[in-house]
């Protein structure tokens, strides 16, 4: 009997069951919020205060989310590193992409679901808060952008070796 797995990297048990616990306990987080959401008097505003307590609760499970999505990162790295097949640099660069989106994510996730909770209490100087976030942001996004510009080259030879029937340099 032959072992037709040896050409695929094994994935990791732990890596996958990591994955899938984090991501159901994203959905599982998201789905109490909607619940909480539907209880009595949530949506009123804490005495004192312009913020309601659907907000706070909304605020706390969004640092859980954000605190998940940051600590799932890695791991989806981890995950794509062990299963594409290609040369190492393509699927590092792949692999980094995949982290620093989720990274991205997480802070997208982040201004989202924090508004609530604190814009009120600026009192109109609520472009303060964007301000913040996007300079956040843009430190994930640029490395993002300069990691798939880098590796499109590399990336696009790889398919159309994958796909063409033809040789690199074959002439028509």
């Amino acid at each position: 009997m032959t072992d037709t797995q040896t050409d695929t990297p094994a994935i990791e048990y732990e890596t996958v069951r990591t994955i899938g616990k984090l991501v159901l306990t994203t959905l599982s987080l998201l789905f109490l919020l909607s619940l909480v959401s539907l209880l009595p008097g949530v949506d009123r505003l804490i005495p004192g205060t312009p913020v309601t307590f659907a907000a706070v609760v909304g605020a706390v499970v969004t640092l859980a989310i954000v605190a998940l999505l940051l600590y799932l990162a890695p791991a989806l790295a981890k995950l794509v590193r062990s299963t594409l097949e290609g040369p190492t640099h393509v699927v590092d660069d792949v692999s980094d992409i995949v982290q620093l989106l989720v990274v991205f994510v997480a802070v997208l996730v982040a201004h989202r679901g924090l508004e609530p909770a604190i814009v009120p209490l600026f009192e109109g100087m609520t472009w303060i808060y964007d301000v913040v976030f996007l300079a956040i942001a843009l430190p994930p996004l640029t490395i993002l952008a300069a990691r798939v510009y880098v590796s499109l080259d590399p990336m696009a030879d790889l398919l159309a070796e994958r796909f063409s029937t033809d040789e690199p340099d074959a002439k028509s």
